[in-house]
């Protein structure tokens, strides 16, 4: 997933279609999102990246509240 997600190797050296994957994966965004911020940006300029990190946050509360049981 780093080498997908443009942490050691930049998107725009990859080919499209690796490229169009890697907006599937988690580190993706949050890649994204350090970029941007490190570089001046604002949080409402990357409110996509954090809705999609926030979301997959609940999602994994959610199924492991589900699934973890203490034996």
């Amino acid at each position: 997933m780093m080498f997908l997600s443009g942490a050691a190797i930049p998107l725009e050296v990859l080919s499209d279609k690796i490229a169009n994957f890697s907006i599937y994966l988690p580190l993706t965004h949050v890649v994204q999102l350090m970029r941007g911020l490190w570089y001046d940006g604002s949080w409402s300029d990357h409110i996509v990246n954090v809705l999609v990190l926030a979301g997959l946050l609940v999602v994994g509360s959610l199924v492991s509240i589900k699934i973890f049981r203490w034996e």
